[in-house]
């Protein structure tokens, strides 16, 4: 376990490399409870951290757009498949809950970005696509928002960025399984 300090643990856990609160959260545990490993605390806490900055950003980004995150999420899955999707399915690929998932859709529906149809093997059902204005639109503002997810991660290069996904696969994978 890398060692605590009064001025926190490094992200190197060697005493190199900055500081941020994280480690002088990591570092104040230490002091307390230095029976406990607070190493987890520094991958975790900043997955949090980082997942809520990314958060921030790409709703500041889509809100001239109209759209919230999880509304980008849906179109953009909309765009990428192969045909139409049952709600279900929807809720499915992008774990929303169902409840979300109706809000979302119909507020989708009313802004012109998608299109419901009722499903033919479930007259009860319908199968979501996304409108030709809808398609049109997200293709206009997909490469904007690939260049701010390019700026998210600017400060690494690439063999940094590599390492990093493959970590974050490598934990997602164990996690959805």
């Amino acid at each position: 376990m890398a060692s605590v300090t009064a001025q926190g643990l490094s992200i190197d856990g060697l005493g190199n490399g900055p500081r941020d609160w994280i480690d002088r959260t990591q570092a104040r545990w230490g002091e307390l409870r230095p029976e406990l490993d607070v190493a987890p605390m520094g991958v975790v806490g900043r997955l949090l951290r980082a997942a809520q900055l990314v958060m921030a950003c790409c709703e500041a980004y889509l809100e001239p757009f109209d759209l919230s995150c999880a509304e980008f999420g849906i179109i953009s899955t909309l765009c990428r498949s192969d045909g139409p999707i049952s709600p279900g399915e929807l809720t499915r690929q992008l774990m929303f809950t169902g409840p979300a998932t109706t809000k979302r859709l119909r507020r989708l529906e009313q802004a012109g970005w998608i299109a419901r149809s009722i499903n033919p093997d479930d007259a009860r059902g319908f199968l979501i696509v996304a409108s030709d204005d809808g398609a049109q639109r997200f293709a206009e503002l997909l490469p904007g928002y690939l260049g701010l997810e390019a700026s998210l991660v600017s400060v690494l290069d690439d063999d940094q960025r590599g390492t990093l996904a493959a970590t974050l696969r490598q934990l997602l994978v164990d996690w959805d399984a």
